[in-house]
């Protein structure tokens, strides 16, 4: 069972939205309760552990931005809004800049590691701000929903890490981004050959 109730967040989340990909239902209360026993499944003990504690052993605690991507997921398939399968366009180009950005540097490619500002400085919290800044002239909810998530799991020490970035973004969020994109890019050819076509 899980030690802190918080990183379990992910793992039953991802585990919500696998069941609700896997096992199509008609309504939506079904849909609804498809997605609760998916959850659930995380927390079912086996050979001596339990999935979820599995899956956050691979992958550790998962950042705001990744709960966005997978709560965003997971509402347009329970409500059948497809639509809504992934978040905003500006939330997920801030996502890839800002990974694209992060990592590489973190990898030692330069003597400046960013990772530390996590620990300390205003540099994070400015870098949070503008992103506020981003999501307002975007007129877009998820970027505030990203930033204040982070902002009360870091105050909470949710994950027992007191490095903001911890928080804020993920490696496999980048991943998220540049799939979504993807996808949306594919999904557009496939609608304008469909629309020439007729």
């Amino acid at each position: 069972m899980f030690v802190n109730p918080f990183v379990s967040i992910g793992p039953v989340l991802m585990f919500a939205a696998v069941a609700s990909m896997l096992v199509p239902w008609p309504g939506r209360a079904g849909r609804i309760a498809i997605a609760v026993c998916g959850g659930l499944v995380a927390f079912v003990p086996a050979f001596g552990t339990t999935p979820g504690e599995f899956l956050l052993g691979i992958m550790g605690p998962v950042s705001a931005a990744t709960i966005i991507f997978i709560a965003v997921f997971l509402y347009a398939l329970v409500t059948r809004q497809h639509e809504w399968l992934f978040p905003s366009r500006p939330f997920r180009i801030c996502v890839l800049v800002i990974g694209l950005v992060f990592y590489p540097l973190t990898i030692g490619l330069t003597t400046f590691d960013p990772y530390d500002l996590g620990y300390r400085g205003l540099a994070l919290p400015a870098l949070m701000l503008i992103l506020l800044v981003v999501g307002w002239i975007a007129r877009v909810a998820d970027i505030a929903c990203w930033v204040g998530l982070a902002a009360l799991l870091f105050l909470l020490d949710a994950y027992g890490s007191r490095n903001l970035w911890d928080y804020l973004i993920f490696p496999v969020d980048v991943v998220f981004a540049v799939l979504d994109m993807i996808i949306i890019a594919l999904w557009r050819r496939r609608d304008a050959r469909v629309e020439h076509a007729t």
